[in-house]
């Protein structure tokens, strides 16, 4: 049953006066959307020495970030551009890793499983939400993965993300192929 158009018979002619001469569009290009992110967030599991998985020290410490502070960093030999795009977040993010309301321990396990999960299925931009801490405290997560992060050949850069997707309390993350 068809809808009864609510337009006048001088709106109609108006609208086909207007349109006379246009010629439909024909193409047979057909847009693909991006891939669907996938959304890591699971119970952590204690590692079980996995070659996959990716042990992280705490011994070396960098100066603590403050919740609001920008955070950046860079493997040598990357592109400037490929490097401001990025801080831009102009890249398909693939995976998300969310790390809200996890111990240190927790973590640590789930950036690990996540990182060989992304390392398995050739993922190469992620997000990874740590938040931007609790009070006037410093940002427990957010220092962590600034040094943790630093710690694998597998991350080529890393910075914090725009404010759309997290700003201060959350990284883009560039992985190796």
């Amino acid at each position: 049953m068809a809808k009864k158009s609510d337009l006048s018979d001088d709106d109609k002619a108006t609208f086909r006066e207007a349109m006379r001469g246009v010629k439909r569009l024909s193409h047979t290009k057909r847009i693909t959307p991006p891939p669907k992110k996938e959304y890591f967030r699971q119970p952590p599991i204690e590692p079980d020495n996995n070659d996959d998985d990716f042990i992280f020290s705490d011994y070396e410490k960098l100066d603590p970030v403050a919740s609001e502070d920008l955070i950046q960093y860079t493997c040598g030999g990357l592109q400037h551009k490929i490097i401001r795009n990025l801080r831009q977040g102009q890249y398909n993010i693939e995976a998300i890793l969310d790390l809200h309301g996890m111990t240190v321990n927790e973590a640590k396990n789930s950036l690990s499983q996540f990182l060989a999960s992304c390392k398995h299925k050739g993922v190469r931009h992620v997000l990874m939400i740590h938040g931007k801490g609790r009070g006037n405290s410093k940002p427990i997560l957010k220092n962590k993965l600034n040094h943790w992060l630093r710690q694998t050949h597998d991350v080529l850069a890393f910075c914090s993300a725009m404010t759309k997707d997290g700003g201060s309390g959350a990284l883009y993350v560039l992985l190796r192929r």
